[in-house]
């Protein structure tokens, strides 16, 4: 009877804390979504590319903090326009 609780236990914290993380998923990907569409929507009113550089680094600045990128606003945009020889 201790071993089935055990296991009753057990489950019922696993089984919660992965619907946690599924909850934290979806909602990262829905901040994820609308951080990118922010993105794409400055990108509409830049005309060449140093405007295109301008409009994401000021939505890198605003977006820094939730963003959590492991890498500084130049090598991203460098990384960005390495992968157009892809």
């Amino acid at each position: 009877m201790e071993d089935e609780q055990f296991d009753i236990t057990k489950t019922a914290v696993l089984d919660f804390v992965q619907q946690l993380f599924e909850e934290i998923e979806k909602e990262l990907a829905v901040s994820h979504q609308e951080k990118y569409a922010l993105l794409e929507d400055a990108f509409e009113s830049a005309v060449d590319q140093d405007e295109l550089k301008v409009a994401f680094e000021q939505w890198y600045h605003e977006h820094e903090e939730d963003l959590d990128f492991d890498y500084e606003l130049n090598e991203l945009w460098d990384q960005a326009l390495g992968n157009m020889d892809d």
